[in-house]
């Protein structure tokens, strides 16, 4: 009995040893694990962040499931009209100048219910490498990337807590 309980505590430290040295999809032995793999950003109704007493009219997380994959969450929280709007992650910066990762395809297009709220996902096939200035922005009602509602900067790791 005592050797059954050994073998099962020596196989359970040895699986707790594994797990905590790799990331489903990640072949760097440990090395890309931490806040490199996550991003978020709040994004508002001006480019490069909150003017003072505005609120967010979106939320953005963005997860890398491995070395050319990533997964972007958007959740909208009530302050966009009814419409159609386009997303995307943009390297570079905001605006025209951008270089959308991944295509346009990857991302579904946004259509908030009757009370302006949503949450919308798009599995991307494009890479994230930190360090890179990367950017979520929402295009106005229509579906067309010509205009830009709001755009903001993804941060690298997890979203802090906050009011807006």
């Amino acid at each position: 009995m005592l050797t059954k309980f050994t073998v099962a505590v020596a196989s359970l430290a040895l699986l707790a040893a594994c797990s905590s040295n790799t990331q489903m999809g990640d072949s760097s032995g440990g090395a890309n694990i931490g806040a490199a793999t996550h991003w978020h950003t709040k994004v508002y109704r001006s480019e490069g962040g909150k003017a003072a007493g505005q609120k967010s009219i979106a939320h953005t997380s963005v997860t890398r499931l491995s070395a050319d994959r990533f997964r972007a969450s958007i959740t909208l929280p009530g302050l966009l009209p009814k419409g159609t709007y386009a997303w995307g992650i943009y390297q570079g910066s905001c605006g025209p100048d951008g270089q959308i990762v991944g295509s346009e395809s990857d991302y579904p297009m946004i259509e908030p219910d009757a009370n302006s709220r949503g949450s919308f996902t798009a599995n991307v096939n494009g890479s994230l490498e930190a360090g890179g200035d990367y950017y979520v922005t929402i295009y106005k009602t229509g579906g067309e990337r010509n205009e830009a509602v709001g755009c903001d900067k993804l941060r690298v790791g997890t979203e802090e807590d906050s009011n807006d």
